[in-house]
């Protein structure tokens, strides 16, 4: 066994990604720092030295941030390369993770894999996920082969202005046996980029089931920015107010991140949808409205 890879993470995703990595493998890579968002893994994960800050506080899904000058809001991954070979010899690998769907989700456990030096532990933890997503898939196939309906469902990336979920997010609803509606999925690829709909748009589709999972919220913060919502005069009358099922969840750990906990979040959908709290990821963040 050759020197430790020595790694830096930027992402939580990918932070996540290679803490998977590792726990299927062998301990030879070393993470040697991340970013001020990588808040899940091993307790040793708070110990390193994080590399990056928040430019802002949250305040409300109501304030506007205006950026009158900002050369790196989306930075380039040519730039990132660029800087990287302005650095001392070795130059560090750079590996971009930019996955649209739950399949590309799992290519990415691989290409980190082969990155840190562990191709065969990559593969390893990508058969385990992949194991957990198909029995949820066989399950939900069974459900619709024996006639039940899709139930309906909208996941909301945001509240004002409503965002509908994009990504793999309808690709999961779907695989979990529901219809993703306004932006639909399908079990082969993800559905675009999420968009902004007003409220008369959600009131037209009046979806069974709505599921509140901000991007990088958490429970309680999603819970204070309900407001918008709740206070639409024909909020009332939405199909999945009336029935109680309306769910917030911790969109920013269990939604937004494109790494293994989406299959988490697939086994929540499917538990919901179907009524199988048995099948329900433990300590899941959620809680009905």
């Amino acid at each position: 066994m050759g020197n430790p890879v020595r790694v830096v993470s930027l992402l939580p995703s990918a932070t996540e990604i290679i803490t998977e990595v590792i726990r299927a493998g062998e301990p030879c890579s070393h993470v040697l720092s991340c970013s001020h968002e990588c808040d899940y893994g091993p307790v040793s994960l708070a110990q390193l030295p994080v590399l990056t800050s928040a430019r802002t506080k949250f305040t409300s899904s109501k304030d506007v941030d205006d950026q009158s000058l900002c050369q790196v809001c989306s930075v380039d991954y040519r730039l990132i390369e660029a800087l990287a070979r302005r650095m001392p010899e070795p130059h560090p690998a750079i590996v971009d993770l930019s996955p649209q769907n739950l399949w590309e989700v799992l290519d990415d456990l691989r290409r980190v894999g082969e990155a840190v030096g562990q191709p065969g532990a990559g593969q390893r933890a990508i058969d385990g996920l992949r194991g957990r997503i198909e029995a949820v898939a066989a399950l939900a196939r069974e459900r619709l082969a024996a006639g039940a309906a899709r139930p309906r469902c909208l996941v909301a990336e945001w509240t004002d202005p409503i965002f509908v979920g994009g990504h793999w997010t309808p690709q999961i609803v779907h695989m979990a046996g529901g219809e993703h509606v306004l932006n639909p999925g399908r079990e082969d690829g993800g559905a675009g980029k999420s968009y902004t709909v007003p409220f008369d748009r959600l009131l037209e589709a009046d979806p069974e089931w709505l599921i509140i999972a901000p991007c990088g919220l958490d429970l309680a913060v999603t819970r204070q920015e309900m407001g918008p919502l709740v206070e639409q005069p024909a909020w009332s009358s939405l199909r999945a107010v009336k029935e109680q099922k309306v769910v917030l969840v911790d969109g920013n750990q269990m939604f937004n991140r494109s790494g293994p906990r989406l299959v988490d979040a697939l086994e929540f959908l499917f538990a919901l949808f179907w009524d199988r709290p048995d099948l329900m990821p433990k300590a899941f963040p959620y809680e009905y409205l």
